[in-house]
């Protein structure tokens, strides 16, 4: 639930900057875009791909600092032009640091059996934080493809909860074969530029890379004119195939309703949607009919993936930044290569760009581990088109009501976990198949959960999982990256591909569970818990009821598991 504080403030997009296929910064992007550019083209570093988007020759080279990578050179690139458009000081206590990305520094896993310094997120993280200046240790978010915007909405949320009052949101990732061949074993790339929505037999997806950075601020003379605000977020699971979208689309329509509702926007209000559009015939037609749920099959859509590529953990950032661009400018970007509508349900797609009286729009993503994320971007001036909050509703508390340890035997993790997992005496094939940080957080939750009864006590949304470790997904990224090395002629596994993202441990419980609401998972180190605050705040502001939290680590052997069950405390009728 909303405190009272959250009334008085209202979260602008403050500075912004950003690196992609089609510029080297925001304006020079969304001219291109605007002009029917396209940024995909075929590429032979670091792997040959068909159609990419990449950056321009000698960028990075350019932009290169000494003692950090290239993707950090690019962050802190991003980062101070958005500081100085904002006019802030970096370095102050009222300033903090979010970064979303997939793989960071995942190139440096090349040739190696352990991972250097560099490859943890954390640690790249407080490289990235220390040369901007800032105080605050850094908050890592790698959710997957929707890793952009559930940083916008970590953000947001930061600072209506008074935790500081601006936020650097920069996010990041760069081509790589370690990502190219782990869609290329899913058989999930496009012979050619990717064609969203489009009634194409050849879909797939196009990989790009981008670096973006955007500041959230709660004060209105260091937005962005004109100004727009960050008016609602969500993030929701589909609880059901951790690489595959749900065939229903119900678990984006939760996610756009959740935004909606946190908003308190009527749908009717919003201009247009700048969905997560990747090309692939199950992710539209996934999003078609979770807009057709959401009653938005009427109401202007656009992807520009079809222009930039798939920029993983940047995507959320970069195509946020531009869709308060097109509020802006009154001018809806088209979709690069569509042509006909291919899509089960009914969506308002064009190619074409075009000017559009502009007030609200709402940002969509899905990825890997069932998760969605959807954000509500407006115009300052059409603030009073959300619905009138005549009071604002009390926070709830909340208590532990179960915790539980993997214990630590002597053995080794494997027969740890296996024989945790005969205990339960509930057989699941699936678990074999599951990395060694998925079994981890699956036995976890099964003697966390036992006697429970969640699924008996609350809705599906109303139960989040939120967890955190300080290696990611870095065993698994190891095991991919030697198959990746052996150039087999039938390729790399998606089996274990699936697995080089963290959040997939946490989708695994939500299947198992049938858990549709809030799925985050944040990389920090021990000394900088994120994950039970967290939780804790998402039953404080009533966007979750009940959260299985905690920490989830394992990297070669060595495994940190503790979870915990937080339920709020259900509120008393007066005179009791």
């Amino acid at each position: 639930m909303e405190t009272q504080m959250e009334h008085q403030i209202a979260t602008y997009l403050g500075g912004d900057a950003m690196l992609t296929a089609l510029g080297s910064d925001t304006q020079e992007s969304f001219r291109a875009l605007a002009e029917g550019r396209c940024g995909l083209h075929p590429v032979g570093r670091p792997c040959p791909l068909e159609a990419a988007g990449s950056f321009a020759p000698g960028l990075l080279e350019a932009l290169a600092l000494e003692g950090l990578t290239p993707l950090e050179s690019a962050l802190v690139h991003c980062a101070e032009r958005a500081v100085r458009e904002s006019h802030l000081d970096p370095g102050g206590e009222e300033c903090a640091l979010v970064i979303s990305t997939t793989k960071g520094n995942v190139s440096l896993l090349e040739g190696r059996t352990t991972p250097p310094d560099e490859a943890f997120l954390y640690t790249s993280a407080c490289r990235v934080a220390r040369r901007l200046g800032i105080t605050r240790p850094p908050v890592v978010v790698s959710n997957a493809c929707i890793s952009g915007v559930t940083a916008l909405i970590v953000a947001r949320r930061m600072i209506l909860d008074g935790e500081c009052a601006h936020v650097i949101v920069a996010g990041g990732d760069l081509l790589s074969e370690f990502v190219a061949e782990g869609f290329r074993s899913f058989k999930s790339l496009s012979p050619g530029p990717c064609r969203p929505y489009d009634a194409t037999p050849e879909h797939g997806l196009s990989l790009g890379e981008a670096v973006a950075a955007v500041v959230l601020t709660s004060d209105p003379a260091r937005a962005k004119l004109p100004a727009v605000r960050l008016e609602g977020g969500a993030v929701t699971d589909d609880a059901n195939h951790i690489s595959g979208p749900s065939r229903t689309g119900d678990g984006l329509h939760y996610a756009i309703e959740g935004a909606l509702r946190e908003a308190a926007l009527p749908r009717e209000r919003l201009s247009f949607v700048n969905a997560h559009g990747t090309g692939t015939a199950y992710n539209d037609a996934m999003e078609s009919r979770a807009l057709d749920l959401s009653g938005l099959s009427d109401c202007p859509v656009n992807s520009l993936k079809g222009a930039l590529g798939h920029t993983l953990g940047a995507s959320g950032v970069v195509e946020s930044i531009l869709a308060a661009e097109e509020l802006r400018r009154g001018v809806l970007l088209g979709t690069a290569g569509f042509e006909r509508l291919g899509t089960p349900c009914p969506m308002n797609v064009s190619a074409e760009s075009r000017t559009l009286a502009m007030r609200h729009c709402l940002k969509s993503a899905s990825g890997f581990g069932g998760c969605n994320a959807a954000i509500v971007l407006g115009l300052e001036q059409f603030a009073g088109d959300a619905r009138r909050q005549e009071a604002a509703p009390r926070e709830r508390s909340c208590r532990v009501t179960a915790r539980w340890e993997l214990p630590h035997t002597g053995e080794p993790f494997a027969q740890v976990v296996r024989a945790c997992y005969h205990a339960l005496g509930a057989p699941n094939m699936k678990f074999f198949k599951m990395d060694d940080l998925a079994k981890a957080a699956y036995v976890a939750a099964e003697e966390l959960l036992a006697g429970q009864r969640l699924g008996e006590r609350y809705a599906p949304t109303d139960i989040a999982v939120v967890l955190e470790n300080t290696s990611s997904s870095l065993d698994t990224d190891l095991a991919h990256q030697r198959i990746v090395e052996q150039h087999l002629p039938e390729g790399c596994s998606p089996a274990v591909f699936v697995y080089t993202l963290p959040n997939v441990a946490a989708g695994e419980i939500c299947i198992r569970h049938h858990i549709q609401g809030e799925e985050s998972f944040f990389v920090t180190d021990a000394e900088h818990p994120v994950a039970e605050r967290y939780a804790r705040r998402l039953i404080a502001r009533g966007a979750a009821r009940a959260v299985i939290c905690g920490r989830c680590e394992y990297l070669a052997g060595n495994y940190d598991v503790r979870l915990m069950l937080l339920e709020a405390e259900e509120e008393q009728p007066e005179g009791k």
